[in-house]
């Protein structure tokens, strides 16, 4: 093995593990399939939290949302942090890191101690205003346009070598609504809907507030459609995967390198009355697809160990100090908010902007999930707490605490006691969500 390797971490945006197989459990995409032969498969990856910010901040600084601070009240990565590009850049490193998404990137900080970053979702084509004041949902770029500019980008940038080992880091947004998949995807994955229903899903495609604030209802037929939508953007993310990997940097990184491939979160398409990446932290947005190739790497290998994105860098850390076994070796180590009644959970945020909601919101509240083997646990800052039986599935069909009218006291109180020590002003940060079309 190269004593420093090429690496390549690519963060797919809004990709459901789920949706990357098909009912029989196989990989339902080639390019999936064909990578997952030879990699680290992770069956039980979750985000730490379900955002695209926060999220990052934990891949790249190896630590989780409570502890670098990223969250709904601060979006700012704080400069003292240690990164996973300044410890390459360390090692000697160029580092290169290319987002598709705007929250990723100047204004929240999350680009600092690379070498060169890119913004894709930079239109040169028209006047540019500052990030603040653009629309979000204008800006997002689908699967097929986001793989061409960062695959033009990269044949420029590694076409003449480099003396230094590259960390390449890619983040794809294509999976992330409005779903504009091209023509072909369309073809292979959408059926035949009458203009009333897609009528009705363009416009919460289009911008998902119109479902919250309205109080829609999706119908089978509007879900299966969404879905499709949905299946259509993979559909495109696997054709630009496939062409990205004819790159031969890529190619060698295949062989010589690590690959790492992940999710910043998934996505609701229906479950539970939800929709987007929002106000919820059930299964399909927070269990995420994680594979990792490492240097020529042979064959599949298949763990059932919990994982998170603050993992990914200490990983790294120890392969290249020589710890080839670090991944097949790999053991979740229970937190210190482990209880007897839940031994080895994660943890995932939702919101923890220290604003107690005293009003009862349904939906604009903070949520901290505890998942363990067994159960998981769903703390609410209004009070509705869950917990769901996950010794047979994870389908989270029955709210045990509302069925034998008992609370798990010491998880409550331990997550009620996480949300009172942040205390964020989050003026100015919702300011800047509104101008961008969150809220």
């Amino acid at each position: 093995m190269a004593h420093s390797p090429p690496i390549l971490l690519i963060s797919l945006d809004a990709t459901r593990y789920d949706y990357l197989l098909n009912q029989a459990g196989e990989w339902r995409w080639p390019f999936f399939k064909h990578f997952a032969e030879k990699a680290h498969i992770f069956q039980n990856a979750y985000t730490p939290s379900p955002w695209t910010p926060p999220a990052h901040a934990s891949m790249f600084t190896g630590l989780s949302p409570s502890e670098h601070g990223v969250v709904e009240g601060q979006l700012w990565l704080k400069n003292h942090h240690q990164t996973l590009a300044r410890f390459l850049n360390k090692k000697g490193y160029r580092t290169i890191g290319i987002s598709s998404n705007p929250l990723l990137g100047p204004i929240t900080n999350l680009n600092k101690d690379f070498d060169t970053f890119y913004e894709l979702w930079k239109n040169p084509k028209r006047v540019q205003e500052a990030a603040q004041f653009l629309r979000f949902d204008d800006i997002i770029l689908d699967s097929h346009d986001v793989l061409q500019k960062a695959i033009d980008i990269l044949s420029n940038e590694l076409s003449t070598g480099s003396a230094k080992p590259i960390f390449l880091f890619l983040q794809l947004i294509g999976p992330h609504n409005p779903y504009r998949p091209t023509a072909r995807a369309l073809a292979n994955q959408v059926g035949l809907y009458t203009d009333e229903v897609w009528d009705r899903v363009k416009r919460i495609n289009q911008d998902w507030r119109y479902f919250y604030a309205e109080g829609w209802v999706l119908s089978d037929t509007e879900t299966s459609l969404l879905r499709q939508l949905y299946l259509a953007e993979l559909d495109d993310l696997n054709a630009g995967l496939e062409r990205l990997f004819t790159l031969p940097w890529v190619e060698r990184a295949a062989q010589e390198g690590h690959i790492i491939i992940t999710a910043d979160h998934g996505e609701m398409l229906g479950e539970k009355g939800h929709i987007h990446h929002l106000f919820n932290l059930y299964e399909p947005l927070i269990h995420i697809p994680l594979l990792w190739k490492t240097p020529g790497q042979s064959k599949a290998v298949s763990h059932e160990e919990f994982i998170q994105h603050q993992h990914l860098f200490p990983l790294i850390r120890r392969l290249l100090a020589g710890e080839t076994e670090a991944l097949s070796e790999w053991q979740f180590s229970a937190p210190e908010f482990a209880t007897a009644s839940l031994l080895n959970p994660v943890e995932i945020l939702q919101g923890l902007d220290g604003i107690d909601d005293t009003a009862g919101d349904p939906f604009r509240h903070d949520q901290i999930a505890r998942v363990g083997n067994d159960r998981k646990v769903i703390w609410h800052s209004n009070g509705h707490h869950e917990c769901f039986d996950f010794s047979v599935n994870h389908q989270e069909v029955e709210n045990q605490f509302s069925l034998n009218g008992t609370n798990d006291a010491e998880l409550l109180d331990g997550c009620e006691r996480e949300f009172r020590q942040f205390n964020q002003n989050t003026v100015q940060v919702e300011k800047m969500m509104f101008n961008l079309g969150y809220f």
